[in-house]
């Protein structure tokens, strides 16, 4: 608790030049009229959509210490937002088992210090997706819509939470939604960004981060492959294609056993934010910040059932090996980026066990009445 409460947006002040500071001399950039992707020293490195600049434009408008005590509120806002929202789409004793366990996985999450001291935007990021999915949940289908746009415009990789609205759903209208939601999003911003940056940012950036490791890189492929970079980009979109057809084969053959819907559609929904992590070629630890909600979720439903010892035992230890972490280099004022790869060990983990209670849920949950 106590490295919790010093991993506030005072140890972003502290700590010198972080992945803030390029979003807020970003904003500038653009403010002047500059282009955000060319800048060079301490705030070199800006990889994120065009869309994003006018948003980060409102925080350049502040000095930067003033600025990091806004985008601190603003992301976690948001994100306990989507926390609270998420009680609308629970019944009964289940919501108090859910809240219990999202402020416990918040509080005791390593992912999120690191995050907390290098000023990211996946919390707020995963806060928008999380309220994406309340949408979807509550019928709300082209407000979801619009929010997991403005998640994807924000940082790329949301874009692939669409498998768990889209192909597992089977709902093409949502896809619709996406799209025209998104055109208007950048049709708007058309207005205040220049053209030429989004070519530059498609015909420049684009190609370069996809052919760059990342040096804090935890997916998969990283370890598998050994820095074999012409090959990661080919297996990241494999894995995630795969992905996509085990999803549409789920919900196409009607495995989602009827007296435990809500663990299946729940347990997707997980495995698809786990999938997003272990298939990004920039995925790095702070970004398992995703996992809390959805995975809390996922424990109470799962809390409620008469499920065996034994799997609960591998989700527990899935949990622990994701949310904690094994580093050579900790302190309060150096949260470390580089850590061993427990994290992904756990995702995999935790993402076959979705797998086997889909496919086999009798197995695994006593009474239940498998198709």
């Amino acid at each position: 608790m106590p490295l919790f409460l010093w991993s506030t947006p005072f140890t972003t002040l502290i700590g010198g030049p972080n992945d803030f500071y390029t979003f807020h001399q970003a904003g500038a950039a653009w403010l002047i009229r500059g282009n955000p992707y060319n800048l060079t020293g301490p705030a070199s490195g800006f990889i994120y959509p065009p869309t994003s600049l006018p948003f980060y434009g409102v925080f350049a408008l502040f000095a930067f210490q003033q600025a990091s005590t806004l985008w601190f509120i603003v992301y976690f806002s948001v994100f306990l937002i989507a926390l609270l929202s998420l009680v609308l789409t629970i019944e009964g004793e289940r919501r108090y088992v859910y809240v219990l366990l999202a402020v416990l996985l918040l509080l005791t999450s390593y992912p999120l210090l690191v995050l907390m001291r290098w000023g990211q935007s996946d919390l707020l990021v995963a806060g928008l997706a999380i309220l994406s999915f309340v949408g979807e949940r509550l019928n709300h289908r082209f407000t979801s819509a619009i929010l997991l746009s403005i998640a994807t415009l924000l940082k790329g990789p949301a874009v692939v939470l669409l498998i768990y609205f889209v192909i597992f759903h089977r709902d093409l209208r949502y896809l619709g939604y996406f799209l025209i939601s998104g055109l208007l999003i950048v049709g708007a911003s058309l207005l205040v960004v220049p053209v030429g940056l989004y070519w530059y940012y498609l015909t420049i950036v684009v190609p370069s981060i996809s052919i760059t490791l990342n040096p804090a890189a935890q997916y998969v492929a990283s370890y598998l492959l050994l820095g074999m970079i012409k090959l990661t980009p080919v297996v990241l979109l494999a894995g995630t294609c795969l992905f996509g057809y085990f999803a549409f084969w789920v919900g196409s053959k009607n495995l989602l056993f009827t007296n435990h819907r809500t663990l299946s559609v729940d347990g997707m929904f997980l495995m698809n934010v786990l999938i997003m992590l272990q298939f990004n070629l920039r995925s790095a630890y702070y970004q398992y910040v995703a996992v809390i909600l959805p995975l809390a979720l996922f424990l109470s439903v799962l809390l409620m059932q008469n499920v065996k010892i034994e799997y609960l035992s591998l989700v527990g230890l899935s949990t622990f090996l994701m949310n904690s972490v094994v580093t050579p280099d900790f302190g309060p004022r150096n949260f470390d980026i580089n850590v061993y790869p427990f994290e992904i060990v756990g995702n995999v983990m935790l993402t076959l066990g979705i797998i086997f209670i889909l496919i086999r849920p009798a197995s695994i949950i006593r009474n239940v009445k498998a198709h």
